[in-house]
């Protein structure tokens, strides 16, 4: 079973009940809520986010930022996307071509998805898909679905990690956010366009180191 994200076109800032002390846009505490440092970014390509359970509402994530901060995101919960309709129809739309991100020997570089467009000359609507989770949960989530075995898949070269407040397995490891921002800015070849992604990043990050200081003063 999968989930959508409910659409929070209302950008005001509010919990989900009377009792709730959490935002329903960027999904953190209200005390520390980000919705005042996003900024909606138009794109091309739409990107579909796929969150592992575990990841949800959970303080240090960044995939609902990600989805709040571009026009054309969406952000579906789940392990197993077998039976989601809405993904069993996009992969098998015939203008539409979808690449995952996921960068082992196989993937392809942008510039080679560039040059196979080019060399087809079929007019496809290219669709990003990101997977949300630790790299354990991630490979378990790719591993149970067939469709996303089956899909070509897209690497972004060697770029270091920011992401300071949670632990990374390996340097070049990126949170969604930043994977999103460098994915978007590098098929587009326009980094200005998207630097409200990092900016949003930034402010996120120091916040939390923020706080840790704070519990050490």
């Amino acid at each position: 079973m999968t989930q959508s994200r409910p659409d929070f076109s209302d950008s005001m800032k509010q919990p989900s009940d009377k009792e709730s002390r959490y935002c329903t846009r960027c999904t953190r505490a209200l005390k520390a809520c980000l919705c005042d440092y996003i900024r909606c970014v138009s794109h091309l390509a739409p990107l579909h986010i796929l969150q592992h359970p575990t990841e949800v509402g959970h303080p240090k994530g960044t995939a609902a930022l990600l989805a709040e901060s571009l026009t054309q995101a969406s952000l579906h919960v789940g392990e197993n996307f077998a039976e989601a309709h809405w993904l069993n129809a996009l992969l098998g739309d015939p203008k539409v071509q979808c690449y995952l991100l996921w960068p082992d020997e196989h993937a392809l570089s942008l510039a080679e998805v560039r040059e196979r467009a080019r060399s087809t000359g079929e007019p496809h609507q290219v669709h990003f898909i990101l997977l949300d989770g630790t790299w354990r949960k991630a490979y378990r989530m790719l591993h149970s679905n067939p469709a996303l075995l089956r899909l070509p898949r897209i690497k972004l070269g060697a770029i270091p990690g920011q992401y300071s407040i949670r632990k990374k397995p390996f340097p070049e490891a990126l949170s969604t956010l930043e994977a999103g921002y460098h994915l978007l800015s590098q098929w587009e070849g326009d980094e200005a366009r998207f630097a409200p992604l990092m900016a949003l990043f930034t402010h996120l990050n120091q916040q939390w180191h923020d706080f840790a200081q704070g519990r050490r003063t």
